[in-house]
Parts: C-alpha cells; structure tokens; sequence
C-alpha cells in the first residue's frame, strides 16, 4: 500500500467547501441612520455601533463572523463606504439572481419532465402515475470531466488509503 501524498482536507477550511450564494442569506431589517445604539464601554464609536449591529436583530452572529465581517469585508482595501450609498440588500440580491440566470453554469442545465408512480399503500389500488415538470439536471458525464479539469483535480488521491 502506497503513502499518501498529502492530506486532501489539511488545507482547505469549511468556508472554502461551501461559499454561501449571496441569494441564500436572508437580508436582515434595515437599520436607519436615526437609531443609535445605547452608550457603552467600547474604545470608540465605530466599534460601539459594530457590537450593537452584532447583539440585535438576528441570533446567528457569533464572534467569529464579525471577525470575518471586519477582517475579509470592512477592511478589505476594496471595500469603499460610499459603494453603499441607498444600497438595499434585497434588490441587490435579485439582481444577483437574474444574473445567475443568465451564467453560462446554469445555461449548462437541462430541462426535463419526469413521470413517477407513485404506490397508493393498498396491494388492490393501482400505481398512480404522477408528472413532474420543470426538472433540471446536468449530465453526469459532464459533471465527471469538468471536475477532472479542475484545479483542484491535481488534489485528489487514485490510490486508496486510510487516514488515522
């Protein structure tokens, strides 16, 4: 049996598995300018009010997404303020959207009807034939090639092994 070359999951971070689409977070109540946060004891303003953003609204930011949010987005050498001027999350996400539409990724689907039978839970009932439509799918054999001319390809183990 053959070493492995290199442990495939040592390098890649669970962000890095599954990048959510920005369709899939759900825009959160907008905050107006007008409503500041109570007083408390942060080093300055702009931390105060990233805290109080942090504590309202939503439960599911912990401290490590607004970290994230801190370190990979508001300091970002990209990332400029005035981008947002009458930004709004939801419009920004259908405009994401139709635009996927139109990606070469989704062109590659086909669309398909499928027809089921359905068992009725009765030995003297017939099946009841049911119709499917608006099913998309890609071929499997397009899916295989396109992840063998990835780069991530050059990755993979062909040879077998066990990882304790």
């Amino acid at each position: 049996m053959y070493q492995p070359s290199c442990d495939p999951d040592a390098s890649i971070s669970p962000e890095d598995l599954y990048p959510p689409h920005a369709s899939a977070i759900v825009p959160e109540e907008e905050m107006t300018i007008d409503e500041t946060p109570p007083e408390s004891g942060y080093s300055n303003k702009s931390t105060e009010l990233l805290m109080y953003w942090k504590t309202t609204g939503g439960t599911k930011k912990t401290d490590k997404e607004v970290n994230r949010l801190v370190y990979k987005v508001l300091r970002h050498p990209d990332f400029k303020l005035q981008d947002f001027d009458k930004f709004n999350a939801t419009r920004k996400n259908q405009n994401a959207d139709a635009a996927d539409e139109k990606s070469s990724f989704l062109q590659s689907f086909r669309h398909a009807s499928v027809e089921i039978d359905v068992p009725s839970g009765s030995a003297y009932e017939a099946l009841q034939l049911f119709s499917i439509p608006g099913l998309y799918y890609r071929p499997i054999t397009t899916l295989i090639k396109q992840t063998f001319e990835s780069p991530i390809s050059s990755k993979f183990h062909f040879t077998p092994f066990k990882l304790f």
